[in-house]
């Protein structure tokens, strides 16, 4: 199943992103992914061949068709023709020149592709996460710091999605800042996570996240849970 929204963003993003398009694809089956594949550009399809693991190429294949589909609502018309490739650091990158920002982000059973209808915006970051008790426990555990989890229990007692929501806007941040952080991105800290109205149609909670890195400018993230998952974007 795939799902379009265009939605401005706002808030500490301020203007930022201008209107962003979302495509969420839940990630069918393998053989129907191969069938709808297809569409892609020859060298997507041949790119995807280079991941050994099967899972990653399925991730890979729904990542693409995801962010086709945000380009062409974009209105995009090079989209349909021209393929979606890798930078140097592996960072999605159009093989046309004067592209939308756009950003992809996958689990394992879902894609998600965002993608900037402000020209002005020179880079996305989208992440996404699916919302398990294990996983947050293990970024509790390894990449969360003693005063990120305080800051968690005020707006998250359950210690549930906001875990997981941090550590979707730390990703996010990370992606559109090109940033070298190294394992967990611990030198990354979040410094405050404001509870916010939701700006997504389907978001059951929403948050406004400031993630600090070294001596740069204090970065800026929207954060949501929806569906069984958490997710993030951001924008320079």
């Amino acid at each position: 199943m795939i799902r379009v929204d265009r939605v401005s963003i706002g808030g500490v993003l301020g203007d930022a992103l201008g209107e962003v398009v979302f495509v969420e694809l839940t990630t069918p089956e393998s053989a129907l992914l191969a069938r709808d594949s297809a569409r892609l550009h020859e060298a997507e399809r041949e790119l995807a061949k280079s991941f050994p693991a099967a899972a990653r190429r399925d991730a890979f294949l729904a990542g693409r068709l995801a962010v086709h589909a945000a380009l062409a609502d974009a209105g995009d018309s090079r989209a349909h023709r021209m393929p979606v490739l890798r930078d140097a650091r592996g960072k999605p990158q159009a093989s046309w020149g004067d592209a939308p920002a756009l950003s992809i982000a996958h689990t394992r059973i879902r894609a998600v592709a965002a993608v900037s209808r402000n020209r002005a915006c020179r880079a996305l970051g989208v992440d996404v996460e699916e919302i398990a008790a294990n996983r947050a426990e293990a970024l509790l555990r390894m990449a969360i710091s003693a005063d990120e989890r305080r800051l968690l229990a005020e707006v998250d007692p359950a210690l549930l999605a906001g875990p997981i929501a941090l550590w979707c806007a730390r990703e996010a941040c990370v992606k559109a800042h090109a940033l070298d952080v190294g394992w967990f991105g611990s030198a990354l800290r979040v410094a405050s996570i404001e509870p916010v109205a939701a700006r997504m149609p389907d978001a059951e909670a929403s948050w406004d996240i400031a993630v600090r890195f070294e001596s740069r400018p204090e970065m800026l993230a929207h954060a949501w849970q929806a569906n069984g998952a958490a997710f993030a974007v951001t924008g320079r």
